[in-house]
């Protein structure tokens, strides 16, 4: 954006708060608006566990993203010269994210089981993150200043090959329990489709917010959510 010279601005809005993602009936994070055009879906992003086929997978190849820029960098300066960009034709996914924990039985990168079941009584925080996200290793290292006798933590990894979180639990010495987010765990969730996505759950196990994306008051609201929990 700073190529732009203050013409352009950047904003990022909270999914389950966006009045033109609901506008556009997106139910799915990321998606990418150029003013009010639809120019890149959830889809062109994540597979969802099905067939690739968005154009900018794999999204975690460096690639895929500078294709990304180059065609974001083309819209924006269409935009600039008073030219006009058509949405993209939008459809609902039609899967709903879970409303409570599902009754799985996961295994930590060090071999031992849980269950989300065995965690009640507690608040719980869900963390879907990757090692390639700065956003979801800033929070995983802030969940460090957490009371872990007052909420339990579960990150599940997502996206990237096991090398490479192995590195980054070890770096971060991330807290709590650390599992891979299969396919079958993500879909048990509902399908969270991007990373960072956080799930908090009540003492009950009843999931009571879900966060897309790593907005800058996300700690502070996340504190303040625990406290009422």
């Amino acid at each position: 954006m700073r190529q732009y010279s203050g013409k352009v601005a950047f904003r990022v809005e909270d999914l389950g708060a966006s009045k033109i993602a609901d506008r556009f009936g997106v139910d799915k994070y990321p998606a990418i608006f150029v003013d009010n055009a639809l120019v890149a879906r959830p889809e062109d992003f994540y597979a969802w566990g099905k067939q690739p086929a968005g154009k900018y997978l794999p999204w975690n190849e460096a690639e895929s993203r500078r294709r990304f820029q180059a065609d974001l960098k083309k819209m924006i300066d269409i935009r600039l010269s008073g030219g006009a960009i058509a949405s993209l034709p939008v459809t609902k996914s039609g899967e709903s994210a879970a409303t409570s924990l599902p009754d799985l039985t996961l295994t930590t990168l060090d071999g031992a089981s849980f269950r989300f079941a065995d965690m009640r009584g507690r608040p719980v925080i869900v963390e879907f993150w990757a090692p390639w996200c700065p956003y979801c290793l800033e929070t995983l290292h802030w969940m460090k200043k957490l009371d872990r006798s007052r909420v339990n933590i579960v990150a599940l990894a997502i996206d990237a090959p096991s090398a490479d979180i192995a590195g980054a639990v070890t770096k971060l010495a991330i807290p709590g329990r650390v599992a891979i987010g299969t396919d079958a765990v993500r879909d048990a969730f509902g399908g969270p489709p991007a990373v960072p996505t956080l799930l908090v759950a009540d003492r009950n196990g009843k999931i009571v917010r879900i966060f897309y994306g790593a907005s800058p008051t996300l700690h502070h609201d996340i504190n303040k959510l625990l406290k009422a929990l």
